[in-house]
């Protein structure tokens, strides 16, 4: 339980307060000239800071654009590869940082009209294009590292088991929460709804604060169809969250269908291995701890989250004081 006080603690204090470090993105286009590619690429502001990262390849750079938002920094350039073609790529830097990039490459001519989808990873910064690697889907990666290192999204988890008790009541809970967050999450991608994500990400802060406050009430209504109904309708607003995430990094043009449910596949794996060991956990706190004790992590996670809640309220905010 210590070790378990220790990591929210750790949560508080995180950097990213509440989410996961988004990812570097690379998109490379083909162009009809053989050997002629289009490039964009995009690196995120962390703390207020570039990480000065750069792409090299087999290929001659000529640098066309740039542009910087208060988020990230795109550069646009044009690859020259001859008859080479377009053989290896290398985010030059990529090691000394926390994050990972998403390549998406769009072959026209020379590899029959498909898109390839690869993460580099700070371990290995090179890609070779050459090689033939079994390789999970990228966007299944994504959406598991997503929901891993979205500690809001953990923490809510953690409140929702709080509410049930049965195994039956837990299968209802967890299904309404998917299916609410999977609706708002292709609704948004596709900008059927297009909401800011300041106002979003405090909200479901203060989602984590109400259901912690629901878990410490004395006389809560025990009905699981009450359960649900919380579960559903959180489960809309986390989907948000996960959309912006997910538009941000970007999907390809031509398989956006197939990236949101590979992307949405990783998030339910990763959300299904949170909540088996979130019950696991609590299962052994019930049996060895007083009840007093059990409610520890409720206050804890109440607490991170208005500390979330108060710094993502002011973002919002404090533009209109300056």
């Amino acid at each position: 339980m210590k070790s378990f006080l220790i990591l929210l603690t750790l949560l508080l204090g995180a950097e990213a307060l509440g989410h996961e470090i988004r990812p570097a993105f690379l998109e490379v286009v083909e162009l009809k000239n053989p050997g002629i590619y289009e490039a964009s690429f995009r690196q995120p502001q962390i703390a207020g800071r570039f990480l000065g990262l750069s792409v090299a390849t087999n290929c001659e750079q000529v640098n066309l654009s740039s542009r910087i938002t208060d988020s990230a920094l795109t550069e646009v350039f044009e690859l020259n590869c001859g008859r080479e073609n377009l053989q290896e790529i290398e985010v030059v830097g990529l090691d000394r940082t926390m994050i990972d990039t998403l390549v998406s490459i769009n072959w026209l001519g020379s590899r029959e009209d498909k898109t390839s989808d690869f993460l580099i990873t700070g371990d290995e910064p090179k890609l070779d294009l050459m090689a033939e690697v079994k390789r999970l889907p990228v966007y299944l990666v994504i959406g598991l590292a997503h929901i891993l290192q979205g500690y809001d999204h953990i923490l809510f988890l953690l409140m929702l088991m709080y509410l049930v008790r049965q195994p039956i009541g837990i299968l209802k809970v967890i299904t309404s929460f998917t299916i609410a967050h999977s609706i708002t999450l292709g609704l948004s991608v596709f900008k059927i709804i297009n909401l800011s994500q300041g106002p979003i990400e405090a909200i479901i802060a203060g989602s984590i604060i109400l259901l912690a406050y629901e878990n410490l009430r004395v006389a809560r209504p025990q009905n699981i169809n009450y359960s649900v109904f919380i579960a559903f309708s959180f489960g809309l607003l986390h989907g948000l969250g996960f959309a912006g995430a997910l538009v941000e990094i970007g999907l390809p043009e031509s398989s956006r269908l197939t990236a949101l449910f590979l992307f949405n596949v990783g998030i339910e794996i990763g959300q299904l291995g949170v909540i088996a060991l979130i019950l696991v956990s609590l299962s052994i706190v019930r049996e060895k701890f007083s009840r007093l004790f059990f409610k520890v992590p409720i206050y804890a996670c109440g607490s991170i989250a208005s500390f979330w809640f108060i710094d993502r309220s002011w973002l919002i905010i404090s533009p209109l004081f300056s």
